[in-house]
């Protein structure tokens, strides 16, 4: 890890997710037949890419010690030396990463499922203040910055009497005080982008349990009239609605896990991918690898001049990587175990992809899939669900 840049507020951001393509389809994680591991079958009309340019970015994620003992791990991507683990006065595995983007020395880290949020300074390294919510909600994921930094949305949920109602929060993107809310128009929210420069939240809302008629969703919100502009439901009842990516115009994937209420033992107790493309609608069609996204499928990254989609599922071991034109899956990996968080870098070249307890790191190449010589960090002290490509521009 190289020094602390001088000139932190050139930094950039990139959602975890990446850039995004989309087609009308679904890919639900259990089906029929096989494919064998490791074995690529990249379209033969794939663009022929040229190397980019620029830098890697530096990898930044949450981790957590078997004492419970929380810490961010950060790993610069274009320097050699060792990642660095900032353990502070954060008390809550990190899950959601929102930088200002008009001080984009700040970020705002929230928890899945609990009251946890904070500030974190990148240039000081230290956590500068906490966010409280009202006595009956907390926090459920993640949140997002307008374009000018001036307003913070946060995603939300009642669980004082366990409906678990969706709600969107609106703060002063200095002082952090709730200047109002609008409802997620559904239930359990979790993610949230900006799109439309800044005029359109897209949440994902993970619906009830399974006997319920709460369906999972992905909602598209004015936050100037707080109106619902589009709800897309999630039509395979088995499926929760969890994260998302959305492409430049408006494409989207979305990754779900077995929705509350299904049967941890049941052969189809997996996860799933949905695909979405304006004006058309969630589909579903079934996965070609059998019954191995197993329980969650958690992270996704869509590398945007290939049209490639790779996303995770820890519990299955499994890294796979699909082709949007023509909806074919083109590339499985078994052998990084509990592979969490999946980006794509700065300059376009790379996966990154964060895997196992010990908190293993590594660089897939975009273009042809295969892992990067020497590319292999041993601890990223990168644990959590998701890692973060950040520009710390010097």
């Amino acid at each position: 890890m190289r020094r602390r840049p001088d000139n932190p507020d050139r930094r950039r951001f990139l959602h975890a997710a990446g850039a995004g393509l989309a087609l009308p389809w679904l890919v639900s994680a259990c089906g029929g037949g096989n494919t064998a591991t490791n074995t690529a079958n990249l379209p033969s009309n794939a663009p022929e890419v040229q190397p980019a340019v620029g830098k890697s970015g530096t990898l930044i994620g949450f981790g957590q010690s078997p004492d419970k003992t929380c810490f961010i791990g950060m790993v610069d991507l274009d320097a050699d030396g060792r990642p660095v683990r900032y353990q502070s006065d954060i008390k809550f595995l990190g899950h959601g990463f929102a930088p200002n983007p008009a001080r984009p020395h700040l970020a705002v880290i929230s928890e899945k499922h609990g009251r946890g949020c904070v500030e974190w300074d990148m240039k000081q390294r230290k956590v500068t203040r906490n966010l409280s919510t009202v006595d009956d909600r907390e926090f459920y994921g993640h949140g997002a910055f307008t374009p000018d930094g001036k307003t913070l949305f946060l995603a939300e949920s009642v669980v004082r009497d366990h409906s678990y109602k969706g709600v969107i929060t609106v703060r002063d993107g200095d002082s952090y005080e709730i200047r109002g809310e609008f409802p997620s128009h559904g239930t359990a929210p979790h993610d949230t982008i900006l799109v439309d420069g800044g005029r359109t939240l897209v949440i994902t809302n993970g619906g009830g349990p399974l006997d319920t008629d709460d369906l999972p969703c992905v909602t598209y919100v004015d936050v100037k009239s707080r109106e619902l502009l589009r709800k897309l439901p999630l039509k395979t009842p088995r499926l929760n609605a969890g994260h998302i990516a959305i492409a430049s115009k408006g494409e989207l994937v979305l990754v779900s896990a077995p929705r509350e209420g299904m049967d941890k033992s049941a052969p189809d107790f997996c996860g799933g991918i949905s695909f979405y493309s304006p004006g058309g609608q969630l589909r579903t069609a079934e996965d070609p690898i059998g019954k191995r996204m197993k329980s969650e499928t958690l992270s996704v990254a869509i590398h945007e001049p290939t049209m490639i989609v790779g996303a995770t599922n820890p519990a299955g071991d499994l890294v796979t990587f699909w082709d949007f034109k023509t909806g074919k899956l083109v590339k499985t990996f078994d052998q990084f175990l509990k592979p969490r968080g999946i980006s794509v870098t700065l300059n376009g070249r790379y996966f990154a992809l964060t895997y196992d307890v010990q908190t293993h790191a590594i660089l897939i190449d975009a273009r042809t899939l295969e892992p990067v010589a020497d590319s292999k960090v041993d601890q990223s002290f990168i644990s959590g669900s998701h890692n973060y490509i950040y520009d710390l521009a010097t």
